[in-house]
């Protein structure tokens, strides 16, 4: 298989980012499913739900390493891993995830109203927004798509070198209904998602700021902390889907006409699934408090000819910051 120094960086940041993801999701997993208290039982079909599509993406990555060259209503993929059948699923799982983020602010939301949310609701709205990603899969497959060498360099201007020496090429032409749907939902959907997050973040500030509000200052706080990790995770596209739509429409639409930014569109993307999962464990109060508790090795006794075996001051105490962190009344 051919492969320049570039798509060798390529390759080897994908391995990177894919094995991170992984692990992160796949360690957060084992915490919602055995660490979770039972009063986060519906919150946690949403933070599942985020996990294992970011999970599977980075699965997907990692086994297609596809490099996207986007340009003037063409898109032709270099896929640089050992599977090009599991190439549109990446997309897939991307666009699942953020929705997923959003689900998370919005069962926020009405959990707040309603004070009591079930966890088949929170199953059926994952389900339910399920079916946009469901769609762009079944969309993909009708897709006319090309592996002709002579056409992907002519989707490409011709300006990519040893394009034949690649094992597999596949081109389209944006200018298909399918096409069309799938890039409207990678790029135009964040735009209707955002503004249903931030809306319902406004309300939720907004009731736990109300005088007299039911619940105690501890349980607000704890609110407000998961508030702030959905308000962070929600951040995180802006700095890796928003630059990534923005560089896939600016070629498409002839402000852009070169093919360098075929290794970025994908590697921005990458990013979420790898930071996602680590907010997740700080800003939720069990599952920081566990990883405490798990770095946190076993107080030793001080030797010392002046002290007995049995005098207290013989074993180390912890840091304040931990005993900050064991007290609820600070997180």
């Amino acid at each position: 298989m051919f492969v320049d120094i570039y798509d060798q960086l390529y390759i080897s940041y994908a391995s990177v980012v894919s094995t991170l993801g992984i692990l992160f999701n796949g360690f957060l997993l084992f915490l919602i499913f055995f660490k979770s208290p039972s009063c986060l039982t519906p919150y946690t079909v949403f933070l599942a739900n985020t996990s294992i599509t970011q999970l599977l993406y980075s699965l997907c990555f990692i086994l297609t390493v596809p490099r996207v060259i986007s340009i003037n209503l063409r898109i032709v993929n270099i896929y640089l891993g050992f599977s090009q059948f599991l190439g549109h699923w990446w997309i897939h799982f991307a666009v699942n995830s953020f929705l997923s983020i959003m689900l998370s602010m919005v069962f926020r939301c009405i959990s707040l109203k309603t004070l009591r949310f079930p966890t088949s609701g929170a199953f059926a709205m994952c389900i339910l927004a399920y079916m946009i990603p469901l769609s762009m899969v079944i969309s993909i497959r009708d897709i006319e798509i090309t592996s002709n060498f002579t056409i992907n360099s002519n989707y490409t201007l011709w300006q990519l070198e040893n394009l034949d020496r690649y094992r597999t090429v596949v081109g389209t032409s944006v200018a298909q209904l399918s096409t069309l749907w799938v890039a409207c939902c990678v790029s135009l959907l964040c735009i209707p998602i955002y503004s249903v997050m931030f809306y319902c973040r406004y309300r939720i500030l907004k009731m736990l700021e109300r005088p007299g509000y039911m619940f105690n200052t501890t349980t607000t706080l704890q609110i407000k902390r998961l508030v702030k990790a959905l308000t962070v995770q929600s951040m995180i596209p802006v700095f890796t889907l928003f630059p990534a739509s923005l560089i896939f429409l600016s070629t498409q639409f002839h402000v852009i006409e070169t093919t360098k930014f075929g290794y970025i569109i994908i590697s921005l993307l990458s990013l979420s699934p790898t930071i996602d999962p680590l907010v997740t464990i700080y800003y939720v109060q069990p599952y920081r408090k566990y990883i405490v508790d798990l770095l946190w090795f076993e107080e030793r006794p001080i030797v010392s000819p002046f002290l007995s075996n049995n005098d207290p001051r013989f074993y180390r105490s912890r840091s304040n910051s931990v005993l900050m962190m064991r007290n609820t009344h600070f997180v």
